[in-house]
């Protein structure tokens, strides 16, 4: 079966993408999967002229059952 896995960390740490990397990172350890493709998206935000960087990423994988 063909699943997907949302990750989108929040926090306001301007090196959150790190934090990104550990959270797959700990999921792809964790389970015993077959990964199809991750898709990354960053959005830059500027709010009150307060500037914002946001990481998230799509893991899309097979789950071998």
């Amino acid at each position: 079966m063909i699943k997907v896995k949302t990750f989108f960390p929040n926090s306001q740490n301007p090196l959150h993408h790190e934090r990104l990397d550990e959270d797959i990172n700990a999921f792809l350890a964790n389970h015993n999967i077959t990964v199809i493709d991750i898709k990354y998206s960053t959005a830059a935000i500027c709010n009150n002229g307060i500037n914002a960087i946001y990481y998230s990423a799509m893991l899309v994988y097979q789950t071998n059952e």
